[in-house]
């Protein structure tokens, strides 16, 4: 069976990969048939070179690329080519911030109406066993 996987190259603590074709059988960094590629993760973005043409043969002859591999063919656009679908575009916005309301904040904050309408009433208070008061139990003047 062939693979397609990352070939470590670098140095110690310095990784930079190699995306190469390869049987199955042969070690990580052993002998390969082709690359087709690398991925330097060190770097700020890093950087993803893949031969999308190289790497569309290779799968549609059978070769099976590891999760690393497939999730870079996705990043380079190959894997949409391979497979038919939409490429996805890059979002040029980041991603919002999460942030958590604090028990405060949601209780000061009151729902806004929409323009030309009330606002909506608060519920009524709530008594200490946390029942609403009736109506019975208030005193009339």
């Amino acid at each position: 069976m062939v693979k397609i996987r990352l070939m470590r190259v670098g140095k110690r603590r310095q990784p930079s990969y190699r995306v190469v074709v390869a049987d199955a059988r042969s070690p990580r960094d052993g002998r390969i048939i082709e690359s087709i590629g690398h991925y330097h993760p060190r770097q700020e973005p890093s950087e993803i070179v893949i031969d999308s043409d190289r790497a569309v043969h290779w799968l549609q002859r059978g070769a099976q690329p590891s999760e690393a591999v497939r999730k870079l063919l996705r990043i380079s656009g190959a894997w949409s080519v391979f497979t038919g679908e939409a490429q996805p575009e890059p979002s040029a916005a980041p991603a919002p911030a999460r942030r958590r309301a604090t028990p405060a904040a949601s209780v000061a904050e009151t729902p806004e109406a929409p323009e030309g309408e009330e606002p909506a009433e608060l519920p009524e208070a709530v008594d200490q066993q946390g029942a609403a008061p009736d109506a019975s139990s208030e005193e009339s003047p």
